[in-house]
């Protein structure tokens, strides 16, 4: 997922930096560092998302909340976080009051709303606009990494254009402001509700509409995974795990084809590195491994090709994986033997003072074991946004 800075201050700098290392794939440890290839892969099939987002409405709120923003007159540029903060506030006040008039209790996915329930005076200290940003972005709704400064400017031109025409013709300054262009670095749903008074996670038609065509008609999400969906939400099977969507167009199929081929490698790999970390006691993992190394050998997969889908800045997370697929194809994985090597260096390498295997620090527990899953790419997030769209439209 690409993530852009929304504002200029070293400070706003940091915690994007911060949110960028929360958007992987999971929460979960990445001890053999293929974190840049997964999310390489992730991008490629669904561009703009992150496992951080957990409801499609925000994409139509987050504007609503900028556009609001936009009212309010500013003496410093630093005022506007603090105003979309106080609207992201009532916002998710709302959220959480419509859904206990609902459902009768606080949906999951409400970015803020254990601060509103514990009635806490602070917010999240990554709200909306930083898990929702890098997407309104990509799909092309928010057309600008400048956000504060642009809201500053368009307040400012707002309430001067407002003074200047007001003698003249009243009415005719919203207009006047909107030729001006001050709105153009946002596109805006017009929706019947205010999300100031009432909204809810349910979209209206209008929410549903501003978000599926601003994901067709967005450049990065041409030829995608996301982009298909969207665009035929009746052609996935509900709950469908992502190893089994079926039905894709070809040059799409190829592209998840290839993503499965890479995560059947890497969970390989961590039930190898279970069973290191285990010192070589867990027997159960080592049967699992010996299967589906045998499997791996038989399917054919070239793991060069599979890695030249995808670009990472840095490749030594590719070679580490060409170097295990060659230990693994010649069957050098005797306990000790260079395929254990390779791994024992790799988390060395990545992980440091921190790594597991011949740790003291670190005990091995059967219950708990290290990365054992396979990668999905944020797959749970998008079936998520797609259920959400399938829903019948709300009357907001």
């Amino acid at each position: 997922m690409k993530l852009g800075y929304i504002h200029s201050s070293k400070e706003e700098q940091t915690k994007v930096l911060q949110v960028l290392k929360m958007t992987s794939e999971s929460v979960a440890l990445d001890e053999l560092g293929i974190g840049r290839i997964r999310d390489a892969f992730a991008d490629l099939m669904f561009p703009g998302t992150s496992t951080l987002q957990k409801h499609i409405k925000y994409f139509s709120l987050m504007p609503q909340v900028y556009k609001e923003a936009m009212k309010k007159r500013y003496n410093r540029r630093s005022e506007v976080r603090g105003e979309i903060v106080r609207l992201e506030r009532i916002m998710t006040e709302k959220l959480c009051e419509d859904s206990i008039n609902r459902t009768g209790h606080i949906e999951s996915g409400i970015t803020g709303s254990e601060m509103i329930k514990n009635k806490r005076g602070n917010y999240v200290k990554y709200d909306p606009a930083y898990i929702y940003n890098s997407g309104l972005q990509t799909f092309e709704i928010l057309k600008s990494t400048q956000l504060y400064e642009l809201i500053f400017s368009a307040s400012n031109a707002q309430h001067k254009s407002i003074e200047r025409y007001k003698t003249d013709d009243e009415d005719s300054a919203d207009d006047t402001v909107e030729k001006e262009g001050l709105f153009q670095f946002c596109s805006f749903p017009i929706v019947n509700y205010d999300f100031t008074k009432n909204c809810s996670l349910n979209l209206t038609k209008e929410d549903k509409e501003f978000i599926i065509v601003h994901i067709l008609n967005a450049k990065a999400c041409k030829g995608t995974l996301l982009r298909y969906f969207v665009d035929n939400l009746d052609k996935i099977e509900p709950h469908v795990e992502f190893e089994n969507i079926k039905g894709l167009p070809q040059n799409l199929a190829h592209i998840h084809n290839l993503a499965c081929k890479f995560a059947d490698f890497i969970y390989i790999l961590y039930v190898r590195y279970n069973y290191i970390f285990s010192d070589y006691k867990d027997s159960e993992l080592l049967e699992e491994f010996n299967y589906l190394a045998e499997e791996y050998r038989m399917s054919g997969t070239n793991m060069k090709s599979v890695l030249a889908a995808v670009s990472v800045r840095d490749n030594n997370c590719k070679a580490f994986c060409l170097i295990a697929e060659q230990h693994l194809l010649q069957d050098n994985i005797c306990e000790g033997g260079e395929l254990d090597k390779c791994i024992i260096d790799r988390e060395k390498r990545i992980k440091q003072s921190r790594h597991k295997i011949g740790n003291p620090s670190y005990i091995y527990d059967s219950k708990k074991r290290i990365h054992y899953y396979k990668l999905t790419y944020r797959w749970g997030t998008v079936q998520k946004f797609i259920d959400e769209l399938r829903k019948e439209v709300f009357n907001g």
